[in-house]
């Protein structure tokens, strides 16, 4: 006895939960950390070496990028998963329209013993009386919403609301990625292209150095010249440098919106020229509404709406009876004996008989002390909550528009006027070469005039890079994109 006293305490001891710790101090690390630095944890890294699979290594178009991204970005993957979870919830909602079927299987023993009856003549002998039994059951039992005045109904026009903001939210995400996508692709190629002027300009400035310095050992140009070559130089190699980390950080942002690990080799395949149009395609009055009532984003605002609104319903239902009906079919077993230890034999009682029942009634809500009146308030208030964000999300959106429509059409006007600098820039600077040749102008004069072409240059770069990103942001903003 006293060892399995032991053991049950062992076994107490052994079921106790374990002790959590957590830090005792709010600037004081945890006890036995070493400092405020966690230790690595390699369940963070799970996956991350099928992000790096196949991802082409030849040059990669935009659409091609946008097709890596597509396959390996968590965010739509994510934004898929919430539409398939949105997708069984209306299937859940159906499933209330059917009846609820049960199996139940019972079985069960029972025995107790007491002493007999006394004799208090003393002509009986002292004896027990058991009395013990068993009994079995089995059944199957239906139940079944009949009516609830509309109640599923509206729940089942929420959840369906509910699964096409889920899917246009889904569309959304890939719209956002393409967008994101579409974005840094323009940005990388910006900064190849200023990357690739600051070389020229710095292969440009070492051969007009080496001119200023053969020219003043033949006594045609002075020390300042000079000097002023070697600067143009050495600002030509600072531009360069930072223009190269320019194109390394927009290199890392591409493969961040790829989904790609930091630092995984991905090329970008670029036109080799690039063409823009010198207006609007289309008239703003009309590319509003248009492109209002194609953002996903807006769609799934007043899907929610719309939810609300038929959750408020649902909420209202519950004023109202329910009628259902319940049924129960099955068989019971059982015996019951009686024996006295003093009396040959045993009574035994058997039991063997079906079960049947059936049975339909209705259910009405008298009181509950308020709290369905506080629920309708609260559907309400939500339900208009909803409808105010959706319709301030509208005018957030119709103000996305025109301003991107605005910032296009300036993109446009600045780009025609850059590529108008860069023609009147280039012929100046080869009259300045041209001079030079003869002896007619300065080191000071050709530097200038080079400058300015180069600078009239990236200007066109950046005209470009402007209008190329304010298209995209207005087919973003419109819901055209994908």
């Amino acid at each position: 006895m006293r060892n399995s006293s032991i053991l049950a305490v062992f076994l107490l001891c052994a079921c106790a939960p374990q002790t959590v710790t957590a830090p005792d101090q709010p600037d004081r690390p945890i006890a036995g950390a070493d400092g405020f630095q966690v230790a690595p944890d390699a369940r963070v890294l799970a996956g991350r070496d099928q992000q790096e699979k196949g991802v082409p290594s030849t040059p990669l178009t935009l659409p091609q990028l946008i097709d890596v991204a597509q396959r390996n970005n968590p965010g739509t993957r994510a934004a898929w998963l919430r539409a398939r979870q949105a997708a069984e919830a209306v299937g859940l909602v159906e499933t209330t329209y059917l009846p609820r079927i049960n199996a139940q299987i019972l079985a069960g023993a029972a025995r107790s013993t007491r002493a007999g009856y006394q004799d208090p003549a003393g002509l009986l002998p002292d004896g027990t009386v058991s009395l013990g039994g068993n009994r079995a059951m089995a059944a199957v039992s239906l139940h079944w919403l009949l009516f609830d005045f509309g109640k599923r109904d509206a729940a089942s026009a929420e959840a369906r609301e509910l699964s096409f903001a889920a899917n246009v939210g889904f569309s959304g995400a890939h719209q956002t990625l393409i967008y994101e996508v579409t974005q840094a692709y323009h940005d990388l190629h910006a900064a190849t292209r200023r990357e690739q002027v600051h070389a020229q300009r710095l292969s440009n400035a070492r051969s007009l150095s080496q001119s200023a310095r053969a020219r003043r050992d033949q006594g045609l140009s002075t020390i300042p010249d000079v000097a002023r070559a070697d600067q143009s130089v050495a600002q030509a190699q600072f531009d360069l440098a930072r223009a190269r980390s320019e194109t390394r950080a927009a290199q890392t942002i591409l493969t961040q919106r790829l989904g790609l690990p930091a630092g995984h080799p991905v090329r970008a395949a670029f036109p080799s020229h690039v063409r823009l149009p010198d207006q609007v395609p289309a008239a703003l009055d009309g590319y509003i509404e248009r492109s209002l009532s194609r953002r996903p984003d807006l769609q799934a605002a007043f899907a929610r709406a719309r939810a609300s609104e038929q959750h408020t319903r649902a909420v209202e239902a519950e004023f109202r009876p329910r009628i259902v009906a319940s049924a129960t079919l099955g068989h019971t077993l059982g015996s019951t004996s009686l024996s006295d230890s003093r009396l040959p034999g045993a009574a035994t009682i058997r039991t063997d008989r079906p079960i049947a029942s059936g049975f339909v009634g209705i259910t009405i809500p008298l009181w509950d002390g308020g709290a369905k009146e506080r629920r309708l308030r609260i559907a309400r208030d939500q339900n208009a909550a909803t409808l105010a964000e959706a319709e301030g999300l509208r005018i957030l959106a119709e103000a996305e528009i025109v301003g991107a429509y605005e910032l296009l059409q300036s993109a446009l006007a600045a780009n025609i006027a850059a590529r108008e600098l860069v023609g009147t820039s280039r012929v100046s600077y080869e009259a300045a070469m041209k001079f030079a040749e003869e002896g007619l102008a300065s080191v000071a004069e050709v530097s200038l005039a080079r400058q300015l072409l180069l600078d009239a240059e990236i200007a066109q770069i950046e005209a470009q890079h402007a209008a190329m990103s304010a298209a995209a942001t207005l087919a973003f903003a419109s819901g055209q994109l994908g």
